[in-house]
């Protein structure tokens, strides 16, 4: 295969647009003859990412049983073992930022290297979680012992006594928040708004704040105050699909709150358990209105069909889409799940058609998506090319629609591959597009920072050590290249044929 092609084949590979089968057969047949030994191809990455991610569980589980102190000296470690480790700075800083610990946040922001999806992220992170000022190592040990105390340990009533009467920690918005914090969980809700408009008060830009308040207000049946909060925070800009999908959780959540009829508090009290990747419960509160639903049954039927087609049941997805779907031709997760099913079944036209419906029903990119796609499907390119360039025109950050664009436009990956992982660095297959682009270009110290990204993602995912074998082949190890080839086809029994390797022979 020419350069352009291999590198064209290799990054719609690694988004699932092609499988990896066929190459194998055609480009490491000299595997099948050399001997391999026992050791991993990629022990260094290994150790290393067992190691932080033991030291991550200790901090992670001393904060939750309220050992503050010793968890922010793991933290401290992990900043300093975890050394110019973009991804892992940047999944660390949210916790931390949650949790409270911002000085560690911002000493692995300063430790990052200076790219789009660094950027995007930490401004996210502190729009959603940063107070209005700094605060010093005393005041930060003690309020995120608050916090745990309150969120964790179920002690909300006397730690928020104690922090009105501890005149030691400095007033902040950051303790306004707390206070209220524990207020709400006390159910106190008269104290809760005031100390979190004291908060909003002193910093409006922190979004967590705002939903705080939202919560508040609609717990007090204060539905239409709820609903404007809940308009502004969903006008926040937040760049990447970690804190979207946030924002989208709290929405439903929000409308669960607000909801005066049972089957519609279901309904949305449903949707934030899948949005949590809470998937059984949501199936378990839906299954459980069917029968009281009466005119919100077609809602019900179709976030059931929704919920079963992402988790990958087709037959149950079909049955609740299709029975929403009779009820209301305007169900748009009816219209859409019921285009998936068609798409996935090769029924192109019938894809087309709900596709369309759906897209009339929502401003949601997914439909309009599916049109494109279906459109390619039939063979009607211009078409689909010119939907992807009006949406491109309007939306850069857009990960599903940058993935479709991929598809159509597999020769701007080196433009938009980037964009991807500067909304979604927790996206698998983005870091291993990435690093067959850096392996392409000779650039083998980028391809293992991405292939240790996509290791720390997923350690058994097959694809990995396919790319970590192109990568050690890049350098001249071809022995270890050939372990990771075995590897590979140990995940994925289907590669075994393809790679025609006598892998009885062979030590994992």
């Amino acid at each position: 295969m020419n350069k352009f092609y291999s590198k064209t084949f290799l990054i719609l590979m690694s988004l699932g647009i092609l499988t990896c089968a066929s190459s194998f057969a055609a480009e490491e047949k000299e595997s099948q003859t050399i001997k391999v030994g026992t050791s991993i191809a990629n022990v260094e990455i290994v150790k290393k990412d067992n190691f932080i991610k033991s030291k991550y569980a200790s901090a992670e589980n001393r904060f939750l049983q309220g050992n503050i102190k010793a968890s922010y000296d793991d933290y401290a470690d992990l900043i300093s073992i975890a050394n110019h480790d973009d991804y892992v700075f940047l999944a660390y800083a949210i916790k931390l930022a949650e949790y409270g610990f911002f000085d560690l946040s911002e000493r692995l922001f300063e430790n990052l290297d200076n790219n789009l999806y660094t950027q995007n992220y930490i401004h996210d992170i502190k729009l959603f979680y940063y107070p209005q000022c700094n605060m010093d190592f005393k005041d930060t040990v003690a309020l995120a012992d608050a916090y745990a105390s309150i969120v964790y340990n179920n002690l909300a009533i006397e730690t928020t006594t104690e922090l009105l009467n501890n005149t030691k920690i400095s007033e902040s918005d950051y303790k306004n928040y707390l206070v209220a914090l524990g207020f709400y969980k006390s159910n106190n809700l008269q104290q809760a708004l005031k100390y979190i408009n004291n908060a909003i008060l002193a910093n409006d830009k922190n979004i967590n704040y705002k939903i705080l308040k939202a919560k508040i207000l609609a717990d007090t049946n204060k539905t239409k105050q709820a609903l404007k909060i809940l308009k502004e925070i969903k006008k926040a800009e937040f760049l990447t699909v970690d804190f979207q999908e946030k924002i989208k959780a709290i929405e439903e959540y929000i409308l669960y709150k607000v909801a005066k009829e049972e089957p519609l508090k279901d309904y949305h009290l449903a949707y934030y358990y899948h949005l949590q990747n809470k998937t059984s419960l949501a199936i378990k509160v839906l299954q459980s209105s069917i029968l009281q639903a009466k005119q919100y049954s077609s809602n019900i039927f179709g976030l059931l069909g929704k919920v079963y087609y992402e988790i990958d049941e087709p037959l149950k997805a079909q049955e609740f889409a299709q029975r929403a779907y009779k009820e209301n031709k305007k169900n748009y997760h009816a219209n859409l799940t019921l285009a998936n099913l068609n798409y996935d079944a090769r029924n192109y036209q019938e894809a087309l058609e709900y596709f369309k419906e759906a897209n009339k029903l929502t401003e949601d990119c997914s439909a309009k998506l599916g049109v494109a796609k279906s459109y390619i499907a039939l063979s009607k390119e211009k078409k689909s090319k010119k939907i992807y360039e009006n949406m491109l025109k309007k939306d850069l950050n857009n990960s599903e629609l940058l993935v479709g664009t991929l598809k159509i436009f597999p020769q701007r990956a080196d433009e938009y591959l980037p964009l991807l992982v500067a909304s979604d660095i927790t996206n698998n297959d983005i870091w291993l597009a990435l690093t067959n682009l850096a392996i392409q270009d000779n650039n083998y110290t980028m391809a293992e920072t991405y292939l240790n990204n996509s290791y720390y993602i997923d350690g058994n995912n097959f694809k990995y050590y396919y790319y970590l074998s192109l990568l050690l082949k890049a350098r001249g190890e071809v022995e270890k290249s050939n372990i990771s080839l075995i590897k590979c086809s140990k995940l994925n029994s289907e590669y075994k044929t393809n790679l025609n390797l006598e892998l009885d022979k062979y030590e994992e």
